[in-house]
């Protein structure tokens, strides 16, 4: 018994080649298998938790382009979407569909248009203000029932500015001061910025509808009238399928052996069709409805570029840059810009760069990014068109473009 004892106790102390492989190979493995495994579990959670699916259909609310997202690119990281968010739907730079109010607030703030979205805000935006007539109001679904427009929280300054330049603009946040108080506090912080621009260009300010509504009496019949429609909106695809199956077991005693055999073989074909969808890896909708009730595909929304393309013209609500000495005509801002906002060409043996006002969203990207910190922020906007000369090569003598601190073309540097 001892002898066997010493012998267990040899083996497990002592090296041996056994113990070396085990936990030179064997364990690892078992670790990188373990947290291959729980990434994965968690992974399938988080989809569980915030991808919807509402009759076999898939619903998404909100979606953050990993591509065009600034975050990483900055320091400190830009973390403008989780500071606007008054439900805290962005944690950490990851969007939670299922805490989404879609409030539009994070489209408003986003520098780079990296949130995506299912509502099409340029769509209904332009269709508003296509309309003929002096004036057009601004408001949303709950404060003009017959308005087009969602929540107003994706609202600019820009946007504001360029309608107000050819319209009168009528802008209703009373409603929002009771529904979300970070909307109206956004939406009047935006339209001070637009009425000192329309003063200071001597034009009328924003016509500003900030009369919270009064509080409307309903009688008995009306709340539970209001009730079974926000419950038809609701689950109206669930009332659909009870009435059907009341009106089929109202009529059961009436089909014959006839209209037994073709339902059975309409059931058979719905059957097989809805099998061959499972078999291709699609989600069946409930209603049999095929790919025509899958939702719209969420999209960005670029506040600067819908404005720039309605006719924004530069003024104080915009940003602006300076460009100062040290410039080496690298071109690397125009590269990063998110929007477009500086643009660079080669004309001749000059460099010259443009900057449009109303593009820009004040990122910090390029000033950040400049190799020579020749860009700053600065504080009157207007359409800018810089020239400096390209450097020239110390081999060769001939003009190029530099990439970083290179001295040297890259004909001579490839020789």
């Amino acid at each position: 018994m001892r002898i066997g004892l010493c012998a267990l106790l040899f083996f497990m102390i002592a090296p041996s080649p056994f113990s070396i492989l085990y936990c030179v190979y064997i364990m690892p493995s078992i670790f990188a298998m373990r947290a291959g495994y729980l990434e994965k579990s968690s992974a399938s959670c988080y989809n569980r938790k915030e991808n919807f699916w509402k009759g076999g259909v898939r619903l998404e609310k909100i979606r953050l382009a990993a591509a065009r997202c600034i975050k990483g690119r900055l320091q400190p990281p830009c973390r403008t979407c989780e500071d606007v968010c008054p439900v805290g739907a962005f944690r950490w730079g990851v969007p939670h569909p299922d805490l989404c109010i879609e409030c539009g607030l994070c489209t408003a703030v986003c520098p780079a248009a990296a949130v995506e979205t299912r509502l099409d805000y340029a769509a209904k935006l332009t269709a508003v203000v296509a309309a003929d007539a002096p004036s057009v109001r601004l408001a949303c679904a709950k404060s003009a029932p017959d308005s087009m427009l969602p929540c107003l929280g994706f609202l600019t300054r820009g946007i504001l500015w360029a309608i107000a330049s050819q319209k009168e603009v009528q802008l209703d946040i009373g409603s929002c001061r009771a529904c979300l108080p970070a909307v109206h506090a956004h939406l009047a912080r935006e339209a001070a910025a637009v009425d000192a621009a329309l003063a200071a260009a001597g034009r009328a300010p924003l016509r500003l509808l900030d009369a919270e509504p009064a509080a409307r009496e309903y009688s008995r019949r009306d709340f539970f009238r209001r009730f079974r429609d926000v419950a038809k909106e609701k689950f109206g695809q669930g009332d659909a399928a009870g009435g059907a199956g009341e009106s089929a077991a109202a009529g059961a005693h009436d089909v014959g052996p006839a209209d037994r055999m073709a339902c059975g073989a309409v059931a058979g074909e719905r059957a097989g069709a809805a099998s061959a969808e499972a078999d291709r890896g699609g989600p069946p909708d409930a209603a049999g409805m095929g790919q025509d009730s899958m939702p719209p595909a969420l999209t960005a929304f670029s506040a600067p570029a819908w404005a720039f393309a309605h006719g924004a013209q530069p003024a104080a609500v915009h940003a602006d840059l300076a460009l100062y000495s040290g410039c080496n005509a690298c071109g690397f801002c125009a590269r990063l810009c998110p929007h477009g906002a500086l643009a660079a060409e080669i004309e001749g043996e000059d460099f010259v760069l443009f900057f449009t006002p109303q593009l820009c969203t004040a990122c910090g990207l390029c000033t950040a990014r400049c190799p020579k910190s020749a860009l700053r922020l600065a504080a009157s906007p207007a359409a800018k068109r810089w020239r400096i000369p390209l450097p020239r090569c110390e081999s060769c003598g001939a003009p190029f473009q530099s990439i970083g601190a290179s001295k040297v073309c890259r004909a001579c540097m490839e020789k």
